[in-house]
């Protein structure tokens, strides 16, 4: 390489290190460095000459990759001669070639390599040739520096330049008591970069010996363990796996034509219609929930069976809403947050006997319910049992003006009227000769009965009900219409509208929360944090421009340069006829009427106003018909 450079014309000092190197102002690149003779021990000589220069480049000298020798139980010992390290022992069925081999020129790693490999074939017992000879290509000088080391009185002489280690951190640890290699390596953190040692390791060994007074092969190597090189977490975790769950209906759903889509681990109908026309399908849902019938598939809404003598407490404690004196036949929302004060699930909880509650659980969030409920009442350790019946249910929610028509012509043993089964009710009885748990809620913000049976019913069910709805023109709706139609209520999605940081406070739920209860998950949480307040509201918001697009989901809420919030839900209203969302603002601008920006794609600023919530039926006078 020398002889090389001298033909192009270059300099080559030989024998000569960089002492240090100059920075310019602001120390953002190399204007220079200072070159000096060096002696066997990496001192320098003499004052040294400066040179000119804006890139310097290291060379830490050869240190062949002995990884697989380590993973094979085999040792390692410095080779003087090549001023490296080499193999000394090897266990059986073991072979190695090349320069770990102590071979260099291309010729001479090939034939290691030929005679490797057939000493290996040899030891499994195939027939090989004797075995080649190898030329001895060990050169008259060694390969790497003996003491590439160039320590400096003042300066930075960095030995890890991934982990910022200088001389001066080697040489504490081992005076610290660190002198064992094993033990440098963990308390330097030398070697434990992302060049996992590739440029530091030989010369932290070095170092370590010349401290400590011993020789390089008494401190010895570290043990290189596997893998040999950096692995995706994908292959640590194994061949890919994602479950897949159908709802008992899932076959009807695919008959009459819906897109699926997932949610969580389900497979959920999106809309019904053709890829190509999802804007219409949906709109033709949505129109049929506001003014007619519609009917969907809840059956991946979680199914718990909180049943004992301590079944009341148990759901005191659970949810932050007062569960001890709710009356037979009723429900009410259930929030549940974990013990940040953190709001983890929504649902419905139903009193359906003194000692026996169904409570219903996001589709995404159902699992993490049950565990929560079983791993706090290990701790309880009160009398109940938790059910986690999801897989055991299926569900419809039948819901528009009307729905209590249709359900009529299919359920005879239940006044359905609104006297007899007002907002909120619980009742059991057989639709369609199915026996059936029925609960009169309204997600969708219309007259609606939310119909549980037993799953291998869910084909009956829905084919019971598409038939008593054909003369109000019932049509089965999707998910993004279910979207649409919360949103006009104000109603959260779990998951959507909140994260892993939302606070029943800051997202209006304070009115869910039993203030006279002693007790709750995360109920301490919750009243430091009402008491610090929040630095952010979640409030409903319009868009006043008719011809603005729709916001997606978490675009910016900002002021000016700062970012205040986000949009979690957006939609352009059929009812209302125009732009709806609901968004994360500053809590000087949660109050209604209040104006506020959002960021779209490609910088653009759109005005939005805080508006009240629910925007549709702000009487709830359809749901509670």
């Amino acid at each position: 390489m020398a002889a090389a450079a001298a033909k192009l014309g270059l300099r080559v000092l030989a024998g000569y290190g960089i002492r240090e190197a100059r920075a310019a102002r602001g120390h953002r690149h190399v204007t220079g460095v200072v070159v000096a003779p060096r002696d066997g021990d990496g001192l320098a000589q003499g004052a040294g000459e400066q040179l000119g220069c804006d890139l310097v480049c290291m060379a830490t000298g050869y240190a062949p990759n002995a990884a697989l020798i380590h993973h094979g139980g085999g040792t390692l010992a410095h080779d003087d001669d090549t001023a490296m390290f080499a193999p000394t022992a090897l266990p059986a069925h073991l072979h190695v070639a090349g320069s770990v081999n102590g071979r260099f020129a291309l010729d001479a790693v090939v034939a290691d390599g030929h005679r490797a490999g057939r000493a290996a074939a040899g030891d499994a017992g195939f027939a090989a040739d004797d075995l080649p000879d190898c030329p001895d290509d060990r050169p008259a000088a060694a390969q790497s520096h003996s003491w590439p080391i160039f320590a400096h009185a003042k300066g930075k002489d960095f030995v890890d330049l991934d982990e910022d280690l200088q001389i001066a951190d080697i040489v504490d640890a081992t005076r610290e008591g660190y002198d064992d290699i094993q033990l440098l390596k963990r308390f330097s953190t030398a070697g434990m970069g992302p060049s996992q040692g590739r440029q530091s390791a030989v010369a932290t060994v070095r170092i370590a010996a010349k401290a400590t007074g011993r020789a390089i092969n008494a401190v010895g190597t570290t043990t290189t363990r596997p893998p040999v090189g950096p692995l995706k977490f994908a292959h640590l975790a194994g061949r890919a796996f994602d479950p897949v769950r159908r709802s008992p209906m899932h076959h009807r759903h695919r008959e009459a034509g819906a897109q699926m889509m997932v949610a969580g681990a389900w497979m959920r109908p999106a809309w019904y219609g053709a890829p190509d026309e999802r804007d219409d399908a949906i709109r033709r849902e949505v129109q049929a929930v506001r003014r007619a019938v519609g009917l969907i598939d809840v059956s991946t809404l979680g199914g718990l069976e909180i049943r004992g003598p301590d079944a009341a407490e148990f759901m005191e404690r659970m949810y932050t809403g007062a569960f001890r004196a709710l009356p037979e036949g009723r429900s009410r929302y259930a929030l549940m947050t974990d013990e940040t004060g953190v709001i983890i699930d929504d649902g419905i909880a139903c009193r359906l006997s003194d000692g026996h509650y169904y409570a219903t659980a996001t589709t995404g969030g159902a699992d993490g319910v049950y565990r929560a409920m079983l791993w706090h009442n290990a701790q309880w350790r009160l009398d109940v049992d938790v059910t986690n019946a999801t897989a055991a249910w299926c569900g419809v929610n039948l819901a528009g003006p009307k729905s209590r028509d249709v359900l009529a012509r299919v359920c005879g043993d239940i006044d359905l009227s609104a006297e007899a089964f007002a907002y909120m009710g619980v009742r059991e009885g057989t639709v369609g000769g199915i026996p059936c748990r029925l609960l009169r809620v309204g997600f969708v913000g219309e007259l609606g009965f939310e119909l549980h049976a037993a799953a291998d019913c869910g084909e009956a069910l829905w084919d019971e009900l598409l038939a008593a709805g054909q003369d109000e023109g019932i049509r089965p709706f999707g998910v993004e219409a279910q979207r649409a139609l919360r949103l006009e209520k104000g109603h959260i999605i779990v998951g959507q509208d909140t994260d892993g940081l939302t606070t029943p406070h800051e997202a209006g739920f304070g009115w869910a929360i039993a203030a006279r209860k002693p007790y709750h998950v995360g109920k301490r949480a919750t009243a430091i944090q009402k008491q610090a307040g929040s630095t952010r509201r979640l409030v409903g918001f319009t868009v006043p421009d008719p011809e603005a697009p729709v916001p997606e989901e978490c675009r910016l809420v900002v002021r000016g340069s700062e970012i205040v919030g986000r949009v979690t839900s957006a939609a352009r209203s059929e009812a209302l006829g125009r732009i709806i969302g609901l968004a994360y603002v500053a809590p000087d601008q949660a109050d209604a009427g209040v104006r506020f920006d959002i960021k779209l794609d490609g910088g653009r600023i759109i005005a939005a106003e805080v508006a009240s919530t629910p925007f549709y039926d702000p009487d709830n006078r359809r749901q509670e018909m």
